[in-house]
């Protein structure tokens, strides 16, 4: 079951950000993952049905109002189509938007007895765009319960926002939000949470739902909570998984936090893994070496990314913080790399650091594609209207910059530890902070809470990631804290959004929607799996750790050759892991090239003169099964080794604790039967 590996992959919590290769806007989500496209047509024309023929779709009860039916892009879908509302509701008989939903009625084909309502941040992307892999997360509740998919305001089919420059990169960043503004108009702060939720009440009302059960992940938390505050008769449960932080929380804390939490990340990733663990046992002291050596002396080199490209890249500490720590890609790919590649460089090697900061490179202003996908423009309309700035919005944007500033400059000493006060407040990681210095609101933006609002007795379960270094546990906690009737999990081994990391952070969701209780919460005691991490880059096969001798096979091979089989396997992991983050073809980190072909869950890898160490050249195929299970046959050649063949044979991203790969065959002439860590 390759569920953690390949969940994340298809969603797409925001924009994504920018590869080398293909620029796109940021965003603050999550960027190695990609959510399916539409798939089918939605193009037609629109149909003003009456409510006698609206019946007919099992389980709703239509109100009088006006509702466009359409076509759905799916036949497990009763009813597509469009709910009017006001853009500003200061104005309700001006300007419509027109909302856009869909409706999966459950299993029994009665009345359901709540619609289940999701939203899993960005903001930018539509909802309804993943309406299959909404429809398997919510399965085991689709029994008596109606999944209903609305987008946001300004997303997906509800009138994405489309600003070319700002879409599509075609003027600088600062420019592109300027004119964007200019072009909404007084529009441009009608885009809060607070009018989300009362867009998806429109919905509720007009779909003849009594309750909802409203999920929402990251930025989508706010929609949730925006949404329960205003209409608690209407919610039946929220489960809000990593939500983000507590409304109304100043963006300079938020970005304190983040920085703060990026240590623990690294640390448990290294932890637990057993080739990690055992060759950095003081992994926050060695994090806080590499910040410091970046921060000194940047370096520069030519590299390639994960596809192989040739870049050339600089890392400084802002490079260090945005291009290899902040945005963990993969299977925590870079975060496993990162303490090993800083011993590398205190040993001057400097192949493995330039890699990660290649393989994590973005810029702010490219391609976004299709706004219907990922709108660039709703990003900031969304989150600037939402975030408590270190300035006075009403101030112009030199004036905005200068309170922002002084207000950096007031925090305590080493408060955005272990980074600078400098690099984690700079252009690309403060986000909605510098990056909202020229989104000019019109007017006062509907908040997600207002003002003296009280927090319902709503059942709610709120998870996170103890790796999450989005929305950190420290404020999740705080979430949990302002809902009286609240449940709060923390999983291991999680990033962000837990829900596609963990099968038991589904499983707990899925209960709680069902019965309203978190139910047994043991699964989130240990993890369920350990990622891979790297212990070391050796530069020569003589600086690899040995593997272990397997006493239930016949082993004839020294300590210089089991260095040898520690390496070969390095450079087989190390190729899996970039086709994870890439596309699966590349180069191996000291030569040589791979290539990956995906059939189906069965992924295929072929090394080609690829080299982990400079001295040992691994050649050969192996298979990564749908059971998760890794075989194969390695030719090792070189001059660090007296070389020969090896059989691989273990597990890659199994759950449960950590394994060992099994090698045997023979090295200059000698039988081989060892063991290495799985991670």
């Amino acid at each position: 079951m390759k569920f953690a590996c390949t969940l994340p992959l298809i969603l797409s919590f925001g924009v994504p950000l920018a590869s080398a290769q293909t620029p796109t806007s940021i965003s603050k989500e999550a960027p190695s993952f990609r959510r399916p496209g539409i798939t089918k047509s939605m193009q037609v024309k629109p149909l003003l049905v009456q409510v006698p023929r609206l019946l007919a779709a099992p389980g709703l009860a239509i109100s009088g109002a006006a509702i466009t039916s359409v076509t759905c892009p799916e036949s497990t879908a009763s009813l597509c189509g469009y709910v009017p509302v006001p853009l500003d509701r200061k104005h309700p008989n001006g300007t419509k938007l027109q909302i856009y939903f869909e409706v999966y009625p459950n299993a029994g084909g009665r009345a359901a007895e709540s619609a289940i309502m999701v939203n899993l941040g960005g903001p930018g992307p539509g909802t309804t765009q993943s309406r299959d892999y909404f429809q398997y997360l919510f399965g085991p509740n689709m029994d008596v319960h109606d999944l209903l998919l609305v987008d946001d305001r300004g997303t997906g089919q509800s009138g994405a926002i489309d600003c070319e420059e700002l879409q599509h990169g075609t003027a600088p960043f600062v420019q592109s939000e300027v004119d964007c503004v200019a072009q909404l108009g007084q529009a441009a702060s009608r885009y809060a949470n607070g009018d989300i939720a009362q867009d998806m009440e429109a919905v509720r009302v007009a779909l003849g739902y009594k309750l909802i059960d409203y999920l929402g992940a990251s930025w989508g938390g706010l929609d949730a909570t925006a949404y329960a505050v205003r209409y608690p008769e209407h919610t039946r449960s929220l489960v809000l998984d990593a939500p983000l932080s507590t409304p109304g929380l100043p963006e300079l804390v938020r970005l304190h936090d983040r920085v703060n939490s990026d240590p623990r990340m690294v640390r448990l990733v290294c932890q637990r893994s057993v080739l990690c663990s055992q060759d950095q046992p003081t992994p926050d002291e060695t994090f806080d070496e590499l910040i410091e050596m970046i921060r000194q002396q940047p370096i520069a080199g030519d590299t390639f990314d994960a596809s192989g490209n040739p870049m050339h890249i600089t890392i400084d500490e802002d490079a260090l913080l945005n291009f290899v720590v902040t945005y963990p890609q993969g299977e925590f790919v870079n975060t496993g790399e990162i303490l090993a590649a800083g011993v590398a460089l205190r040993h001057g090697d400097k192949a493995p650091l330039l890699r990660l900061g290649a393989e994590g490179f973005y810029t702010l202003v490219g391609d976004s594609g299709d706004p219907t996908s990922n709108s660039a423009a709703a990003y900031y309309a969304i989150g600037c209207a939402n975030t408590v700035e270190p300035f006075d919005w009403s101030a112009p944007p030199f004036a905005r910059i200068d309170q922002y500033n002084d207000a950096v400059a007031a925090q305590p000493f080493r408060y955005f530890a272990p980074f600078s006060g400098s690099a984690a407040n700079n252009f690309l990681f403060s986000g909605n902070g510098r990056q909202c210095f020229w989104w000019q609101l019109p007017t006062t933006p509907s908040p997600a809470v207002p003002p003296y609002a009280a927090f319902p007795q709503t059942p709610t379960l709120v998870l996170d990631g103890d790796i999450d270094n989005r929305v950190p546990f420290e404020e999740t906690n705080q979430v949990a804290k302002i809902f009286p009737n609240s449940t709060n999990v923390i999983i291991p081994e999680a990033g962000h959004e837990t829900i596609g990391w963990s099968q038991c952070a589904l499983n707990l969701a899925n209960t709680f929607i069902e019965t309203l209780q978190a139910g047994d919460t043991s699964c989130a005691n240990t993890p369920a799996s350990i990622f891979p991490a790297v212990g070391r880059f050796p530069l020569l096969v003589a600086d690899a750790r040995p593997a272990q001798p397997d006493t239930s096979g016949t082993n004839q091979i020294g300590i210089a050759e089991r260095k040898t089989v520690s390496v070969a396997v390095a450079t087989a992991i190390d190729a899996l892991q970039r086709s994870l983050i890439g596309s699966g073809s590349g180069v191996g980190l000291r030569g040589g090239t791979f290539n990956t072909v995906i059939n189906g869950s069965v992924w295929t890898t072929t090394l080609t003169n690829c080299a982990f160490a400079t001295d040992v050249i691994v050649n050969g195929t192996f298979v990564w099964g749908s059971d998760n299970s890794i075989i194969g046959d390695l030719t090792v050649s070189g001059p660090g080794t007296a070389g020969g063949t090896l059989y691989i044979n273990g597990f890659f991203d199994i759950p449960g604790p950590v394994g060992n790969f099994s090698l045997t065959g023979t090295l200059g002439g000698k039988q081989v039967a060892v063991l290495v860590p799985e991670a």
